[in-house]
């Protein structure tokens, strides 16, 4: 799927997220945008992603990094049956494994135990999951203003998390939050026709990077399914939101 469909799955599944632990209504709007960005992080093993050019220099070195690594990790753990005719192991294999999406978790979880690093971590979610949704909706205006309006209410989340401790997230709910976004992505992915590595480490039919796809896939920005997943998803996010919010104490 296209950076835009992640995203905007990301910002359902964070809202869903936020829904089932009950979370006040603005917790729930930030585990939203925060899932948004979590969508997207797979992807850091293809320097050309959306997400692997976001911080420039920096992403870029780290996707470079990510892919070598995936490269490495199928070289030593392919199956004989797929080392006759292998692969580079590079975009879509390691990154999009669900042990993977559990260490995105976990590794957001713990820096934003702290308050500068939940601060650091709503803003790059943020900046990039919302940056990533305006970018598509031109109707907002210039591109330009789209990214600054995604910076701006970026910096104030992530301030808000830092100097408002009764606004600040819990680490677990952060580290939650990502995961289930990034294991989103994987999911869109299995929708399309390359497929995931679904199941590994395991191994099927002989390979432990068997590719599972959707009996329905369908080709990344071509289909009409695809944008139907976007728009529907960024519709039903807030509806969900609304709907699931715990009601009022009483008084």
């Amino acid at each position: 799927m296209m950076g835009t469909s992640h995203a905007a799955t990301g910002v359902l599944a964070g809202a869903g997220v936020g829904v089932l632990v009950q979370a006040d209504p603005f917790s729930a709007v930030v585990c939203a945008l925060i899932g948004g960005g979590a969508a997207l992080l797979p992807d850091l093993d293809e320097p050309g992603s959306t997400v692997g050019r976001s911080l420039g220099a920096v992403t870029e070195l780290t996707s470079r990094k990510l892919r070598d690594t995936s490269s490495r990790t199928y070289r030593r753990t392919a199956t004989e049956v797929e080392l006759r005719k292998p692969q580079s192991g590079g975009h879509r294999h390691l990154t999009h494994t669900i042990p993977a999406c559990l260490v995105f978790g976990v590794m957001a979880g713990l820096v934003a135990l702290v308050p500068l690093g939940l601060a650091v971590v709503v803003f790059a979610m943020v900046a990039l999951g919302l940056g990533t949704v305006l970018r598509s909706i031109k109707k907002l205006g210039p591109l330009k203003k789209r990214k600054r309006a995604a910076l701006g209410i970026a910096g104030f989340l992530g301030l808000g998390m830092m100097f408002s401790p009764d606004q600040a997230l819990p680490s677990w709910l952060v580290g939650l939050t990502v995961f289930v976004g990034a294991l989103v992505h994987v999911l869109g992915d299995w929708l399309t026709r390359s497929g995931v590595p679904l199941a590994w480490p395991l191994v099927v039919n002989g390979k432990r990077w068997w590719m599972f796809r959707s009996p329905v896939a369908f080709h990344t920005g071509k289909s009409r399914v695809e944008d139907g997943i976007r728009v529907g998803s960024l519709v039903l996010a807030p509806i969900m939101m609304v709907l699931g919010a715990p009601p009022p104490p009483s008084v």
